[in-house]
């Protein structure tokens, strides 16, 4: 489903999202299309599911116009790069 479509679905709501179409482009994860798991009921509840979340799950909020989030790399532990 398009981000556009959920936005519609959604409005001013967190989603639990899988990313099922995506690209990087300038060190920034851009994602066209997703799988809604559901919709969150409120704030304690994303951070809940963004805590578990992992791989292409993910949570957003419908307020975006369009998902792009910055990669980040692994921050080395204990002096050990991971």
């Amino acid at each position: 489903m398009r981000w556009s479509e959920v936005r519609t679905l959604f409005p001013n709501t967190f989603v639990l999202v899988e990313d099922q179409g995506s690209h990087v482009e300038n060190g920034e994860w851009h994602v066209e299309e997703v799988a809604v798991i559901r919709p969150l009921h409120d704030g304690q509840e994303a951070m809940q599911e963004l805590m578990k979340a992992h791989g292409p799950v993910f949570v957003y909020h419908t307020k975006h116009s369009s998902i792009v989030m910055p990669i980040r790399s692994k921050p080395a532990y204990r002096g050990v790069m991971q």
